[in-house]
Formats: C-alpha cells, sequence, structure tokens
C-alpha cells in the first residue's frame, strides 16, 4: 500500500480535530466544505460556442460595407496604442468571422456634450479620453451594440489577452458599473492627451 505524502496526512489530520472540536461544541461539522469548497460551476463551452456563432456574420466579413465601415472613426493624431489595439482587435475577431469596426475614437466637445445628455456617456467635453485621442468604441459590423453579455465577454476576452500580449495598459468599459462594453481606453490616458491644434 503506497504511503499517504505527508502534506495530505497532515491535512487530514488536521480537518479530523477541527471536525471533532466542532462536534465537541455542539457544532455542525462542515469544517471540510469551509476549507475546501467545491469549484465554482464552469461556464458550459457550448455556451460560449453558441454565443461566439451567434456573432459570426462570415459573408459580412467580406463584403465591400465591412471595408467601408472600417474607414469610420477619425483616426488621425490618435495615441499609437489605441490604433495599434483597434488595427489587431478587428482583425483577431475577423479572423473569428465576427465584423467588428470602430465608429468612434476622437469625438468633439459637442459630441462629448450630446452623449452625455443622451445618457450614452458619463463624461462632459474635456472629461473623456475620447476628447483626447485616447480611447476607441469597437462595436458589430451589422449588430452595432446589441451584443448579448455572453458575446461581449468573448470580445472583452480577446481585447484583453491582445493588449496583454502587446504590453497595452488599457481599460475596458465592459467592467465598469456604468456598463459600456464597447469602449476601450489607456488606462492613464490623461497623461497621454493628445489636444488638436
Amino acid at each position: 500500500m503506497a504511503e499517504e505524502p505527508k502534506s495530505d496526512g497532515l491535512r487530514a489530520r488536521l480537518i479530523g480535530k477541527l471536525e471533532l472540536l466542532a462536534g465537541e461544541h455542539g457544532q455542525s461539522s462542515d469544517v471540510r466544505r469551509r476549507l475546501f469548497p467545491p469549484p465554482p460551476d464552469p461556464v458550459p463551452e457550448t455556451s460560449l460556442r453558441t454565443s461566439l456563432a451567434g456573432a459570426v456574420n462570415r459573408a459580412f466579413c467580406q463584403s465591400e460595407k465591412f471595408v467601408e465601415q472600417q474607414w469610420r472613426a477619425d483616426r488621425q493624431d490618435a495615441h499609437a496604442d489605441i490604433l495599434l489595439f483597434e488595427k489587431l482587435l478587428v482583425r483577431r475577431m475577423r479572423a473569428l468571422d465576427v465584423p467588428m469596426f470602430a465608429p468612434t475614437m476622437w469625438r468633439t466637445a459637442d459630441d462629448q456634450n450630446s452623449a452625455y445628455v443622451r445618457g450614452t456617456s458619463k463624461a462632459k467635453a474635456g472629461e473623456s479620453p475620447h476628447n483626447f485621442g485616447c480611447a476607441v468604441d469597437v462595436i458589430h459590423g451589422t449588430k452595432g451594440w446589441d451584443l448579448s453579455r455572453d458575446q461581449w465577454a468573448i470580445v472583452a476576452h480577446v481585447g484583453k489577452e491582445l493588449a496583454t500580449q502587446n504590453g497595452l495598459k488599457l481599460v475596458w468599459g465592459g467592467g465598469w458599473k456604468f456598463w459600456d462594453p464597447a469602449h476601450w481606453e489607456l488606462a492613464d490616458w490623461r497623461s497621454h492627451k493628445i489636444v488638436r491644434s
């Protein structure tokens, strides 16, 4: 018979003693469950595949309209990290047959105040990284912002992975109380502000 590893034997003895003490004090013994809780239920892989499949549109990715969308955002003089990130995210999602594009990178003061009044932004003019070329919104080519939470989670996962791989310090708006899953900004955008002349 194989000998039990010392650490496992010590753990078993410790749990046994704690259960014994709990029983002596009239407490129900859930020591084992509290010390070693079961792992959380994993997200079913089929759920993610189904969500991804719902965002796929191979025909649109190959269309002229998709190509035209790629030129919609004003990129002139935007921060190099934002430009790189947008390019990488769109390219990676396209490789998955998910058409994404950036409708907004720069935002004028008037556009920012308009977004604030509409309630689509919590920032007034001069308070948003969009006003300084330090943010980008990336949305679906045919569904716009109307992706499910799971679909946005896939986009976020891909975006965060790309940011890490390329040493880009970005913040995703889907992690905020004011949920803005299309939004990506430089983590320290205030120190990288670009002022247009």
